[in-house]
């Protein structure tokens, strides 16, 4: 045992209140018990290798409710025995998570830790009876210099696991807690932020959705690449680990999910099918269980490659109610998502779309690749019989948040309005952005050359005529029309996010 204790670092996360962490342990066991290290500071994250000044124990019945205490220095939290769900609120006003709440639950048995920012607002409820929580302090305990806030103050709307019926146990000082607008009168007409969760809020469909609904209103989720203020998630993982979608809408409690998240790459998909089926059906309709067992909507994200093209079938743009006949693994693992996500939660908003290009962090998109490759004056092979609806990212985050509105329930397509092939769809992006950066380096249309999909290299069927109709949309919401691709990109020069193009 000696020997592995001291093997490996302590994981570190990131957390979606700005300077706050979650920190997972191992712990070391034979037939004696078990042995844990609960703080080392060669192990554990640079950022935690703090000079702590005070070490405090509580010990607390079931169905205690302790805080929101404030205090000017920063807290280690561990659940030493039984349970409590740890709430960590921002009172930073100078923080870019200001308003914000999340909760992770703590256990003896779970192996987590919590890091809570000075100033801001702290607190849990416990689960068990005989609930000991360890905390390491950055400074000693003063009254003069703590700051409490009911638990339950409209702002934050924190919401505590207090089963119904239950009336949790508090203490006079909290129950006697003024709202954080007391201290801050300048807060008494501010609203509190909304619970909304984007789950692949990095990517260029996610990051639309933060922006339609309002960043104060989401918080976000990314798989790979680190982002500050969003959670660390994958869909993969939680379709073999169930417990980590209940994880995850525990700690935010959302009343909407929208999983933009996914296994896009066509040809990744051929040569990894479960992979594809992982991200692309089997984990979305888990966390869309554990977002309907604890009230929230979910909206996911699905494709016109449900439908062959006219390959076997009818040609496009296809409607809704259209037979479906995918002709690779994209498609498949996209159908069944389809089929399992509104047989488990009928009121799931199921949303299909197409070449969805628009401002994004990453670059990726086609329109991202064509201008790179043109300025770097590099000619482009582009399919000519490949035909789609171009979907302009923001209009469809748009048409989402205003379907959401409306409760709508099912499938919809939401795509845009020109029913155009590839290579047409990339001598508009060429035409359109010489006219509007007049003063830009040239885009030479020259550079494109039109060939068949049997001639582009590509490992995936794909299909050909397709597109998708948007009467079903349009009946619902009249007031709602897709961008052309020339106002697209006008929007996109004009409102410019993410990675610039050509870069």
């Amino acid at each position: 045992v000696e020997s592995k204790e001291h093997a490996d670092a302590a994981n570190h996360e990131g957390f979606a209140v700005s300077g706050a962490s979650v920190t997972s342990f191992d712990r070391f066991g034979d037939s004696r018990g078990y042995f844990n290290e609960l703080y080392n500071a060669e192990k554990y994250d640079e950022s935690l290798n703090q000079s702590w000044k005070q070490v405090s124990f509580s010990s607390s019945q079931k169905h205690a409710l302790r805080g929101l205490h404030c205090s000017p220095y920063g807290k280690f939290i561990t659940c030493v025995r039984g349970a409590f769900y740890d709430v960590i609120a921002d009172f930073r006003e100078d923080s870019p998570t200001f308003g914000r709440w999340c909760g992770v639950l703590l256990t003896e048995n779970n192996k987590k830790q919590v890091y809570v920012p000075a100033r801001c607002g702290h607190g849990f409820f416990t689960i068990e009876d005989d609930t000991c929580a360890l905390y390491l302090q950055e400074g000693c305990f003063n009254p003069a210099n703590e700051a409490d806030t009911h638990p339950f103050d409209p702002l934050f709307n924190v919401a505590w696991p207090v089963p119904e019926g239950v009336t949790p146990v508090m203490s006079p000082k909290d129950t006697a807690a003024p709202p954080l607008s007391v201290r801050r009168p300048h807060l008494c007409t501010r609203t509190p932020r909304g619970r909304i969760l984007i789950i692949g809020a990095s990517g260029q469909v996610g990051g639309a959705l933060m922006d339609a609904f309002g960043p104060q209103n989401c918080i976000g989720t990314y798989c790979g690449t680190k982002v500050e203020g969003m959670i660390q998630f994958d869909l993969a993982q939680c379709a073999m680990q169930p417990q980590l979608a209940d994880d995850l809408i525990t700690t935010v409690y959302p009343t909407l999910v929208c999983i933009c998240a996914g296994f896009t790459w066509v040809d990744g998909c051929e040569r990894d099918a479960p992979k594809a089926n992982a991200m692309n059906n089997s984990g979305p309709v888990t966390l869309a269980k554990a977002a309907k067992a604890h009230g929230a909507r979910v909206v996911w994200y699905s494709t016109d490659y449900v439908f062959d093209g006219g390959v076997k079938g009818a040609a496009g743009p296809y409607g809704e109610e259209d037979a479906v006949s995918p002709l690779n693994v994209y498609g498949s693992s996209k159908l069944k998502g389809e089929e399992e996500m509104l047989k488990v939660d009928d009121s799931a908003l199921v949303i299909r779309t197409n070449v969805v290009f628009g401002p994004e962090g990453v670059g990726k998109n086609f329109v991202y690749q064509l201008v790179r490759k043109l300025r770097a004056n590099e000619p482009m092979n582009v399919p000519n019989d490949q035909v789609n609806t171009p979907t302009y990212n923001r209009d469809l985050a748009e048409a989402t948040r205003l379907l959401v509105e409306k409760g709508a329930r099912g499938l919809f397509n939401i795509g845009g309005s020109e029913v155009l092939d590839r290579l047409a769809f990339a001598k508009v992006i060429v035409e359109a952005i010489n006219k509007l950066e007049p003063a830009g380096a040239k885009l030479d249309a020259a550079l494109l050359n039109g060939v068949t999909t049997s001639n582009a290299g590509q490992a995936a069927l794909r299909p050909l005529a397709s597109g998708l109709k948007l009467d079903k949309l349009k009946a619902v919401l009249p007031e709602w029309k897709p961008s052309t691709i020339h106002e697209a990109l006008e929007n996109w020069l004009k409102q410019p996010i993410g990675k610039p193009l050509g870069e």
